[in-house]
């Protein structure tokens, strides 16, 4: 008996052991998840969330995780948690639109658009419905039945000035009432054209800022969608466009908020050091500096001509002799052909040490690109474009 209670105490004090392990790993779960929550308070303005399908492109395995993972983001999105919540509307911002139907989280897309919710739920609850509406028009219904649309409105109608949070509702109005003629008069028949005339005729004053060009185009896409179908909507629908139309039809914005941003790059003193980082052998680097380069190309004469002054055109041409790398002799050729692109004054100016445009044999490289089978076909149908636009636009002796 005495070795049988013996036995006993040991196997009661081996549970009790264990039973203190679990305790502390609970509490050490617990601490993580409540450090997670706090993580997450602090930081989820700057907190990057995993682009799920772009990531999981081409590959079966990711895709196949992240469908596994929707029930899951599901189940936070409908939890109590603003911090889950806040994670899975961002990763479901881009979604596989009838998987995220069937989790039945449209309605909690919409409940984020109320104002007790932070901006950034709001943003990337609009991303997702903007995403749903532009399938087809089934899941387009989806989002109309929930009442997302009065919720759209209440945001157009908001009067903080968050340009990026308005211009992705515009567009989701947009894409609704783009289905088809039933759907644009639906609509139209909750007063959308109203706030969206009031938010065109508010920021149709300069200055024009990046942000305020963005805006207006999307609200412009959206108003032209609603003036356009077969059949065309009722004239008492859209009469009170009018006016604004007219406006927007004499604005031409991104001209001088291009050459403002050009000219501040300019005043800057970098032009010289771009051309140079244009004879670099990394091709990221070059990659980047062929972007801001054919941005200056956008911008009015005497802009263009300090990039010419540095030589941008040898460089350009040396890329196109010596360069391997697709990417960079795309850009390469789209920074050309946004300069051949402009009118024949401009494709006759920029001397350079008396060496005209012609004389810099960038446009022989172009042929050079445009007939070998060596490189990609995205690169010879760039270099064609631009020997095209120089064709249209050059003079006879050029062409």
């Amino acid at each position: 008996m005495k070795w049988l209670f013996k036995f006993d105490k040991d196997k009661w004090q081996k549970r009790q052991r264990q039973m203190q392990k679990n305790l502390r790993s609970m509490e050490s779960l617990r601490k993580i998840n409540r450090e997670l929550v706090l993580f997450f308070k602090r930081n989820h303005e700057f907190f990057h969330v995993e682009r799920c399908i772009e990531d999981a492109a081409g590959y079966p395995i990711a895709i196949q995780k992240m469908f596994d993972s929707i029930p899951v983001m599901a189940i936070a999105l409908m939890s109590g948690n603003e911090s889950f919540q806040f994670v899975a509307t961002a990763r479901l911002k881009n979604p596989p639109i009838d998987i995220v139907i069937q989790s039945g989280v449209v309605p909690h897309f919409v409940r984020f658009l109320n104002e007790q919710y932070g901006l950034q739920h709001k943003l990337y609850s609009v991303r997702a419905l903007y995403a749903i509406g532009k399938g087809s028009l089934e899941q387009a219904v989806v989002v109309i039945k929930h009442g997302a649309i009065p919720m759209f409105i209440r945001l157009l109608c908001c009067t903080e000035e968050c340009y990026q949070l308005k211009e992705l509702v515009a567009a989701a109005l947009g894409s609704l009432a783009n289905q088809s003629p039933d759907f644009r008069d639906y609509v139209l028949q909750f007063g959308t054209l109203t706030p969206l005339l009031s938010l065109l005729d508010n920021r149709l004053e300069p200055p024009m800022l990046h942000e305020k060009i963005a805006l207006l185009r999307a609200c412009s896409n959206t108003l032209a969608i609603f003036c356009q179908g077969n059949p065309a909507p009722s004239f008492n629908q859209i009469r009170s466009a009018l006016p604004i139309l007219r406006r927007l039809v004499h604005l031409n914005p991104p001209v001088g908020v291009i050459a403002e941003q050009i000219q501040a790059l300019i005043d800057a003193d970098v032009c010289a050091r771009l051309v140079m980082l244009l004879g670099l052998s990394d091709g990221k680097i070059v990659e980047h500096v062929l972007r801001t380069v054919g941005n200056i190309f956008k911008g009015v004469d005497s802009q263009i001509q300090i990039l010419i002054n540095n030589g941008v055109f040898f460089r350009l041409n040396a890329i196109h002799m010596h360069g391997s790398n697709s990417s960079v002799l795309r850009k390469t050729c789209s920074a050309i052909s946004t300069l051949t692109a402009r009118d024949r004054n401009q494709i006759q100016a920029g001397i350079y040490y008396g060496f005209k445009i012609m004389d810099a044999h960038i446009i022989p490289s172009l042929l050079y690109l445009s007939q070998t089978d060596n490189y990609d076909v995205e690169v010879r149908w760039d270099a064609a474009s631009a020997l095209s636009n120089a064709a249209r636009r050059g003079s006879n002796e050029q062409i």
